[in-house]
């Protein structure tokens, strides 16, 4: 699926209400589930990465009961029985590191996993700081990642060091458990980042009824005899979901109200929500709101640094594309053991749109301009979708596909977007055949439309028929530069279609804009065939005009192929041999690559 956006029509005046906090439901779930009694979270967020949480939980034996906008969470962790048990993380980072850190102290052997994405994520430095706390942990796979084994029960050392360079979560994770064990102080080795996660930990710790004492960010104390307490837990809007919007404003010069939102949050995105004020925009602040006024002046470059919210930086660059001149943000290292490789797909999204990053391992340059309406990869990554739809905002004909991965942490958020008046029309991408003449693109073109129900164009029958003659008539009458001018505007047509198949002539690739359209509204696939195969499917009765000053076919196709190969190379977003494949085979290899893309 595809999400085809439209942007404001003008600065707009609104109230979003914004969701509870992802980050505050998950730690207020593992700490109810080390609560004896029962604890009731309000207003929690519901979304894969807390059904993941709740879903873990449950298969430990805790029992949660869903009632109107709040958990009700019974038994805790001194109940689990001693069994094997397999917690499935799905893509939640959250819930791995920190049921981790749980199943250290709670009995029976337990297998820690998650869905592909998540097993690509490093977890080496928890289990490292665990083990040397006394556990027994054991990779499954491959060393530093999950999936794991747990085999014991109990942390025995009273002092704890991690690394807190990749991720704040794992010293959340072992401060949470610290009420359970004999480990009372966690020291961090070198620096910590993201450090206002961790705050968020303290403050959710401190309204279960355990305090930490941290003179600093290296160590933290956790006082002997403190329990955790049954409490009611209301969790506060989500600072990183309302920021997508608090952006908008920015970029449009709208005025935006964030209701359910804690002005005094803990979070760490609300440095995003500040960094826009610096930018030009005016913040109000209300009891439980924050309005966020964009100063209707184009945005100034700037000199980052986003080490303290990571999230945000994302829709950071989106915005400071949206400058001209060169910025730049730092901080941004965490970036590439996130969902995906956060930088690498920001540079190549941001291409897309005609802007030019470079980054090192911990900066990201951007080169800031007019940026253009393209078709976003999301990479299955939430915050790719959310931070790239705030561009559409602004931009007329922004496509994002698999939107659905918004999922993870705001199921709501295209609703959301649509009460800002930015719409949104589910569609389906194009699919664009390219490559030489003879390697099938017209065929398979006709059986996928068949097989997917979709219109197809033919970009040469069309150019035919438009002008009355046969495109070896035009040719010869007017000139190969006669057909390409006719070529592109027919181009620039068929792009802007929705759910079509569109069969292009082999010369597409010579002019960068017909691709440039192309992209901006379809899956580009490209047909390969060896020079002999396509003489073969020729024939040698063609009376298309020569292309090139060789005198028979074979040579000419074999210059033309050479001349031609590395565009339709950087043109395509997958590419096919049809060599010794019927047209049925060709079509369904294109319908496997787009379901597997999700699209």
């Amino acid at each position: 699926m595809t999400y085809t956006l439209t942007p404001l029509s003008h600065p707009t005046t609104t109230t979003t209400a914004i969701p509870g906090s992802k980050s505050y439901t998950n730690r207020a779930l593992l700490l109810a589930a080390m609560t004896p009694g029962a604890t009731t979270i309000k207003m929690p967020l519901i979304s894969d990465d807390t059904e993941a949480m709740i879903d873990c939980l449950q298969t430990l034996g805790l029992i949660i009961t869903r009632t109107n906008n709040s958990l009700k969470v019974s038994g805790d962790s001194s109940k689990i029985l001693n069994r094997e048990y397999t917690l499935n993380a799905q893509l939640s980072g959250t819930t791995i590191r920190f049921l981790l850190a749980l199943c250290c102290v709670i009995p029976g052997t337990k297998i820690v996993t998650g869905e592909h994405g998540l097993l690509l994520r490093p977890i080496g430095d928890l289990v490292e700081a665990l083990r040397a706390a006394g556990a027994d942990i054991t990779y499954l796979d491959k060393e530093g990642f999950p999936p794991l084994r747990v085999s014991s029960s109990q942390l025995t050392s009273e002092d704890i060091h991690v690394n807190g360079a990749v991720s704040s979560q794992y010293v959340s994770a072992l401060l949470m458990i610290a009420p359970l064990t004999q480990c009372r102080t966690v020291i961090v080795d070198g620096e910590l980042i993201s450090k206002p996660y961790v705050a968020m930990t303290l403050d959710t710790m401190r309204q279960f009824g355990v305090e930490v004492v941290s003179d600093n960010d290296a160590t933290y104390c956790v006082p002997a005899n403190q329990n955790y307490r049954a409490t009611t837990y209301q969790v506060e809007g989500d600072i990183s979901s309302a920021s997508y919007f608090a952006a908008i404003a920015a970029l449009t010069g709208s005025t935006v109200t964030l209701s359910n939102i804690n002005p005094q949050s803990a979070q760490a995105d609300m440095a995003f929500i500040h960094m826009l004020e610096t930018m030009g925009c005016t913040l109000t602040y209300g009891k439980n709101s924050i309005t966020v006024t964009g100063s209707g002046r184009a945005l100034q470059p700037a000199n980052i640094n986003m080490e303290t919210c990571p999230d945000q930086a994302m829709t950071m660059a989106v915005l400071l594309a949206f400058t001209h001149g060169t910025s730049t943000i730092s901080g941004i290292r965490s970036l590439r053991v996130k969902e995906t490789e956060r930088v690498v797909a920001l540079e190549q999204e941001l291409a897309k749109m005609g802007i030019t990053t470079s980054s090192t391992n911990d900066v990201l340059t951007i080169h800031g301009g007019n940026p253009q309406p393209a078709t976003i990869d999301t990479y299955g990554d939430h915050r790719m979708a959310m931070a790239f739809a705030v561009a559409a905002s602004k931009l007329h004909g922004m496509r994002i596909n698999n939107p659905e991965v918004v999922s993870k942490t705001f199921p709501t958020f295209w609703e959301k977007l649509q009460e800002m008046e930015v719409g949104v029309q589910p569609s389906h991408p194009n699919i664009a055949l390219i490559g030489m003449r003879g390697s099938g693109k017209t065929t398979a073109a006709k059986i996928l439309g068949q097989k997917l129900g979709r219109p197809v164009i033919e970009i040469d029958e069309i150019i035919a028929k438009r002008i009355g003659m046969s495109i070896p008539k035009l040719v010869t009458k007017e000139g190969w530069e006669a057909f390409r001018d006719q070529e592109a505007a027919v181009t620039a047509e068929a792009a802007g279609s929705n759910d079509t198949v569109i069969s292009t002539g082999g010369g597409v690739v010579l002019r960068p804009a017909n691709i440039a359209a192309l992209k901006r509204s379809s899956i580009v696939i490209c047909l390969q065939a060896s020079t002999d195969t396509l003489e073969q499917r020729i024939g040698s009765g063609t009376n298309r005009p020569a292309l090139t000053q060789q005198q028979n076919l074979a040579a000419e196709l074999k210059q033309v192929a050479s001349e031609r190969q590395k565009l339709y190379e950087s043109a395509a977003d997958y590419m096919i041999e049809t060599n010794d494949k019927s047209p049925e085979t060709v079509a369904q290899e294109i319908i496997n690559f787009i379901k597997e893309r999700g699209i």
